[in-house]
C-alpha cells in the first residue's frame, strides 16, 4: 500500500491564523481546498438570512464567489471554474443564488471521524474508518440536496437585492 493510501490526518482551523497562511500570496489549487475544507462547518450551525432562520449543516459553508476570490488572490471567473472542477470531480456540491453560495463537500463527516460534545476527536487514524457515527456522517446526497435546496431558496429570497 502506498503512503498516500494509508489513513488521513487532521488540520486544526487555528492554521489559518498562522503568519505562512495569510500571507498575500496567490493561493493554488491545493491551498484553496485545504481552505475550504477549514472553513466548513464542524457542526450544524443555525444562522439569520434576512430575518430567516437557516441551519447550515456540518461540512457546509455558506459564502460568495467574491469572497473567495478575495481570500483567494483571484478573479471571480477562476473561483467559479474551480468550484466547477470540485463539482465534477465529486468533491463537493455547489448550490448557488443570485447572492450567495452553498458549498458542500462530498463525505465531509465520514473523512472527519466521529466527533463528540468536547470538540476534540476521540479516535486513532490507522487507515480505517470507525464504523460508529453521530448520525451527522451518514447523510445521504439526497437529504443533502434537500438542504442544499432549502438553504438556497431562503437565501435567494433574503438576498435578492444583493449580488455575489
Amino acid at each position: 500500500m502506498a503512503k498516500k493510501d494509508r489513513g488521513w490526518i487532521k488540520l486544526h482551523r487555528k492554521l489559518q491564523n498562522s503568519a505562512i497562511w495569510n500571507s498575500n500570496e496567490e493561493f493554488n489549487r491545493r491551498d484553496a481546498w485545504i481552505d475550504l475544507l477549514l472553513l466548513m462547518n464542524h457542526e450544524d450551525r443555525t444562522v439569520v438570512i434576512n430575518g430567516k432562520k437557516v441551519v447550515i449543516e456540518q461540512g457546509q459553508h455558506w459564502t460568495s464567489y467574491r469572497i473567495l476570490a478575495d481570500r483567494w488572490h483571484w478573479s471571480v471567473g477562476r473561483v467559479k471554474r474551480y468550484l466547477a472542477l470540485l463539482s465534477d470531480l465529486g468533491m463537493c456540491t455547489v448550490s448557488g443564488t443570485p447572492n450567495g453560495t452553498l458549498l458542500t463537500v462530498v463525505n465531509y463527516g465520514f473523512y472527519q471521524g466521529q466527533r463528540y460534545t468536547d470538540g476534540y476527536t476521540h479516535e486513532y487514524t490507522d487507515g480505517y474508518t470507525d464504523e460508529h457515527t453521530d448520525g451527522l456522517q451518514t447523510r445521504t446526497k439526497e437529504e443533502l440536496k434537500k438542504n442544499e435546496e432549502r438553504i438556497t431558496g431562503a437565501a435567494g429570497s433574503a438576498f435578492s437585492s444583493e449580488r455575489e
